[in-house]
């Protein structure tokens, strides 16, 4: 972590955090985590985001400072992008204002990718999650970890880790998850919030799983959804986010794949692996990108033809 990082937090006193479009638990939990501790030192700040949220994470305090709106250019003293180090990944109308955006840009991440953006970037695919590196960031600078803020961070370090069932639950994750509950993160109420049994989620999956493909040997889950799926069970696109984790626990599975149509006319990939196969580096090729075993990418095409495209890819990926 770069000094100048640590300098621009201290020094400004206006800040604008965004993350990325359909945000996740960590997305969220380091956005309301990152808010909480700056305004802990007496900072004004936004908070942005192009929604929409998943059910599960409305329970996060602060969750109603989340806004697509952006504040004028010259109230930001410093903008500071979460969870992704691509400002495309943010949405159009957040990215052009970082273009434009005099004052500068940092980034904090975990995931994997060439950085080329920000005056100063901590980007380190070694962490779990980014709420786990705002917790080290933040013992690290002498704030305080309120019991709002240990919540947020939980709740991103949890999900990401699938409850500390990943393979990237280190020793250290595990520490900080421990400081975290120790500063206030309820850990039973968090659970009961986030993996709360959702009609419209199963009746989905339902849907996923008649249609489900195992190929390469059984080796390879391939599950699709239409937008008449997401019709059919009234369900939305936030209702999907554990349902390829589902598919990779399915047993002989180590890769799988969903497919998701989007309103616009592309396609959203979610790839997920354990073992030895990188899904990252399909990912990173078509201009996503991720994790050694999750990540992910939008495309235009339809569905056939990006089944067919990323399915290559992976195949050669997994030796087929």
């Amino acid at each position: 972590m770069s000094r100048e990082l640590h300098s621009l937090l201290r020094q400004a006193a206006r800040v604008l955090v965004l993350s990325h479009q359909q945000p996740d638990g960590d997305a969220l939990g380091s956005t309301l985590g990152l808010l909480h501790l700056l305004e802990g030192q007496g900072k004004r700040v936004w908070a942005y985001s192009q929604g929409p949220l998943p059910e599960e994470y409305l329970f996060l305090p602060g969750r109603e400072r989340i806004s697509a709106d952006l504040p004028a250019a010259a109230e930001i003293d410093l903008a500071v992008l979460l969870d992704c180090h691509q400002p495309q990944r943010i949405g159009r109308a957040a990215g052009e204002f970082l273009a434009g955006l005099a004052a500068p840009s940092v980034v904090i991440d975990h995931h994997q990718g060439a950085v080329d953006f920000g005056r100063a970037a901590w980007v380190d695919p070694g962490y779990a999650a980014t709420s786990e590196m705002l917790a080290i960031l933040a013992g690290e600078l002498g704030w305080a970890m309120t019991a709002q803020a240990a919540t947020c961070l939980f709740v991103g370090l949890q999900t990401d880790t699938g409850s500390f069932r990943y393979a990237n639950t280190t020793p250290r994750c595990l520490r900080v998850a421990a400081d975290l509950v120790q500063a206030g993160a309820p850990v039973w109420p968090i659970s009961q919030e986030v993996y709360a049994t959702r009609p419209q989620r199963l009746r989905l999956m339902g849907r996923i799983m008649e249609g489900l493909s195992l190929e390469q040997g059984g080796r390879l889950a391939v599950g699709q959804v239409t937008q008449a799926d997401l019709a059919a069970a009234r369900a939305e696109a936030p209702d999907l986010e554990q349902a390829v984790e589902t598919l990779r626990l399915i047993p002989g599975v180590d890769t799988a794949m969903l497919l998701r149509e989007t309103p616009e006319g592309g396609v959203k990939v979610s790839l997920r692996s354990r073992g030895e196969v990188d899904v990252s580096q399909v990912a990173i090729a078509l201009g996503g990108g991720g994790h050694k075993n999750a990540a992910g990418v939008t495309l235009a095409g339809t569905l056939p033809a990006v089944r067919a495209q990323v399915g290559r890819l992976l195949a050669q990926r997994m030796g087929a």
